[in-house]
């Protein structure tokens, strides 16, 4: 169940109201992440990836490098964290115990290599279902 709060902006129509969740809350560039939501939004890009990369997911938060095909798999679950859930690299350096910068050359990384016509595969099926997960986590307001 999602939790809703109702808030109503003066310098719109005072008869409109507006639903979101709880954890969205109004900044300059618009809706922003709590650090609680960002971590567990990465959280389950991380569970997503492991289980398509069959690697554990403590392998992916581990603080030493890994085999190459961990690094791959962490870079890529960091890839997602950033694309589909919208988490900035900042937050996602952080949840996955990363300087914001190796987040950054992650996802620079992650793109460069979906040239690769089975790794674009893989990765278009984890956004994809990312980014459903995404959408059904956010309130539908009616009219």
């Amino acid at each position: 169940m999602i939790e809703m709060s109702t808030t109503q902006f003066a310098s719109e129509n005072p008869a409109r109201i507006e639903a979101r969740p709880l954890w969205m809350q109004a900044g300059e560039m618009g809706p922003r992440l709590s650090a609680k939501t960002a971590r567990r939004l990465c959280d389950t890009a991380a569970l997503a990836t492991a289980a398509a990369f069959a690697v554990p997911v403590g392998e992916l938060h581990a603080t030493t490098r890994r085999s190459s095909y961990v690094a791959f798999a962490r870079q890529s679950a960091m890839y997602l964290s950033h694309v589909a859930f919208e988490v900035n690299l900042s937050e996602v350096g952080r949840a996955f115990g990363r300087d914001r910068t190796t987040a950054a050359h992650a996802c620079r990384l992650i793109e460069d290599r979906r040239d690769d016509p089975a790794v674009d595969a893989v990765l278009a099926s984890l956004e994809s279902a990312c980014r459903t997960l995404r959408h059904r986590m956010t309130p539908r307001v009616s009219p």
